[in-house]
């Protein structure tokens, strides 16, 4: 039976709802207030991961495992029924790949999470964030790099590629016009002075 892979977020999701469903609420609720802010401003942030990312999660896992089922049915098949499994394997391949694209960069994430550790990965993307805000809501330094560029460029296209002509400074002797060659006879004129 075709089953679908569960999605990565429902158990946050769940942790984070039993604990706002366990909130006790004494006075002066200052600080039970706070906790259920945060849990929820998390729930909404699970819930929208959950929608987008889960869902393709799931798809590209369901696949994958569709995938290295088939591989194991393959290893011990007849040939025929091999090469019909390859064909259903290089379209299962072919349905995974644009789901594995949309979710590798929060895949990538918690890969490089896991290998380095949250603080440092934390500090990473604090200063990814902060070299891209400055990048995009600071346009003059852009415009200014961008426009030395293309000042540059137009620069050399005047310099080398406006004229369509190339112009050669020629010194005097080369400038002189040369000696008149002497002309040469035409065949004729040599065969009828010979003749006479």
């Amino acid at each position: 039976m075709f089953e679908l892979a569960p999605n990565p977020y429902s158990d946050p999701i769940k942790k984070f709802h039993s604990e706002l469903k366990g909130i006790q609420w004494k006075p002066p609720f200052i600080l039970q207030t706070i906790q259920a802010i945060i849990s929820s401003i998390i729930l909404v942030v699970l819930s929208l991961f959950y929608i987008t990312v889960g869902v393709v999660a799931q798809i590209s896992t369901t696949f994958w495992d569709l995938i290295l089922g088939l591989g194991e049915k393959m290893s011990f098949s007849q040939p025929i029924e091999s090469t019909a499994y390859a064909i259903a394997l290089a379209l299962y391949f072919i349905l995974f790949l644009p789901f594995f694209i949309l979710q590798s960069p929060i895949w990538m994430c918690g890969w490089l999470a896991t290998k380095i550790g949250l603080k440092p990965f934390i500090a990473i993307v604090f200063i990814f964030t902060v070299a891209t805000t400055i990048y995009f809501y600071t346009p003059e330094t852009a415009t200014q790099s961008y426009a030395k560029i293309i000042e540059f460029q137009d620069s050399i296209r005047k310099e080398y590629f406006a004229q369509d002509s190339v112009n050669v400074i020629a010194t005097e002797e080369i400038a002189e016009e040369p000696e008149e060659l002497p002309k040469k006879i035409s065949k004729k004129k040599l065969n009828s002075r010979k003749r006479k």
